[in-house]
């Protein structure tokens, strides 16, 4: 691809589904990955199916999420506006991004109830349901308004991620992982999205799926042997280490 211009968005905000630019990432990388999880798009490594979740987000408007209201005219006549190209990064521009996504300033906030759990409830189960579509701005913006990935329904036995599996929806997969849903959580008998996944013939999610539940231990085998565990085959233990333990122990 050609050479990105200063103003171009080399980056990408994984969590909040929109394209930065170099000035604004490195905002994003001091809000921290609990906040935002920025990735260049072209100097780093990306599992297809993330990068096409974080393009589809981008496309379909996601940034609006978390502008909604300064879409609002009576917003920009209070003065209230978007940091524009032209601002310095710091203070104007860092305020801003801090605003809109560390303290979800122009989010859309939903009627005050007395029992802020029944909201978070319902939320919950609003995107139990949805995840079975294609449609992942409208589960965006419910996680956006404080909707759990891990949510269990007791009603059905079963997570956000169990449905997505199950239809097959992989890109909501993705945006629930990166929101913290567990790919090894069972439902009320035990089985995994995993399992769901494969039982309906979706055997691609299902392998992305391992990896997204042994990325972290993944990485320290590959840091500590140079190699990754074989999930594929079920061989989760690397021979080398195998080998190298069994010597240890018959020599004791």
């Amino acid at each position: 691809p050609p050479a990105p211009t200063p103003a171009d968005p080399g980056w990408a905000s994984i969590s909040r589904g929109v394209l930065v630019c170099d000035e604004c990432c490195s905002v994003h990388r001091s809000l921290g990955r609990h906040i935002s999880i920025v990735k260049h798009l072209r100097h780093s490594a990306w599992p297809p199916t993330l990068l096409q979740m974080v393009h589809t987000l981008a496309s379909n408007g996601a940034n609006s999420i978390w502008e909604h209201s300064l879409l609002d005219p009576a917003q920009v006549q209070s003065g209230r506006r978007k940091a524009n190209p032209q601002d310095k990064v710091h203070p104007i521009k860092s305020e801003f991004i801090r605003a809109k996504y560390q303290m979800l300033a122009f989010v859309h906030k939903l009627p005050c109830r007395d029992d802020d759990g029944v909201t978070a409830k319902d939320l919950s189960k609003q995107l139990h349901s949805s995840v079975r579509t294609g449609n992942l701005e409208t589960c965006l913006r419910l996680l956006s308004l404080g909707a759990q990935a891990n949510f269990f329904h007791p009603e059905k036995g079963t997570t956000p991620l169990h449905v997505a599996a199950k239809a097959g929806q992989t890109l909501q997969a993705e945006l629930l992982v990166v929101y913290g849903a567990d790919p090894g959580s069972p439902d009320v008998n035990g089985r995994t999205p995993i399992d769901y996944a494969r039982q309906a013939g979706h055997h691609e999610l299902a392998e992305r799926l391992v990896e997204c539940q042994y990325e972290l231990t993944d990485r320290l085998a590959f840091y500590l042997c140079g190699r990754k565990p074989d999930h594929k085959n079920g061989h989760y233990i690397i021979p080398q280490m195998a080998d190298r333990s069994r010597q240890k122990c018959m020599s004791q």
